[in-house]
């Protein structure tokens, strides 16, 4: 029927050779092998992006918590009296941070030059007490995105392995615990078996993805 219309068409009489199938399906299986081979590798440095991207997402909000001067408030309603809001990282404990409320005014979470448990108790929680620093929610555990991850080293603090990240309204001011005087920022670096991502803060609170 095409003929009968468009005569200066040819008919060709060439089709796909069952060798030249054979050839595709070998390159599929190929690639398919390939991707297969690589999947664990590729699941971790994905792993591994979002969990730096979220890490420097949190400090980003605890630093807009300071400008905004949102109100935090007891299990009963009652206002807490914040003097910050910051991140703790401790390399002691290097699967988790916590993402805390200055209350008690020493610009880092709990008592300064002292590390911080990862059971601070939350803000809201009933049995809170209204003078001490508390918990904006649960403990962030990085290994549930993989267990190879953690958060390897923290350089640019003084003789620790444990920091907090506190911005205090209303500018905000940017506390770094151990900083070491004179150096730009810290890096806190993650690791996921593989490979470092890393995170710089610096003390006029620019925080950048650096790695």
């Amino acid at each position: 029927m095409v003929h009968k219309f468009f005569p200066n068409i040819k008919k060709s009489e060439k089709g796909v050779t069952l060798i030249e199938i054979i050839v595709v399906i070998l390159v599929i299986t190929l690639f398919s092998l390939i991707l297969i081979a690589d999947f664990p590798k590729i699941q971790k440095q994905m792993a591994l992006s979002r969990v730096t991207y979220k890490l420097a997402q949190d400090l980003r909000k605890v630093q807009d918590l300071s400008l905004s001067g949102v109100k935090l408030k007891d299990s009963i309603g009652n206002p807490i009296a914040v003097k910050g809001y910051g991140i703790y990282i401790d390399v002691g404990n290097p699967t988790k941070y916590i993402i805390y409320a200055d209350i008690d005014n020493t610009h880092a979470c709990n008592y300064l030059n002292q590390p911080c448990s990862d059971s601070l108790q939350l803000c809201d929680a009933p049995t809170a007490d209204p003078k001490l620093d508390c918990a904006l929610e649960e403990p962030v555990d990085i290994s549930k995105e993989n267990i190879n991850l953690k958060i390897s080293s923290i350089v640019g603090i003084n003789n620790k392995n444990f920091t907090s990240i506190n911005f205090r309204p209303p500018d905000p001011i940017t506390d770094i615990q151990n900083f070491i005087s004179g150096r730009p920022e810290i890096v806190i670096s993650l690791y996921n078996g593989l490979t470092y991502r890393k995170i710089s803060v610096n003390k006029s609170g620019l925080i950048n993805v650096v790695q």
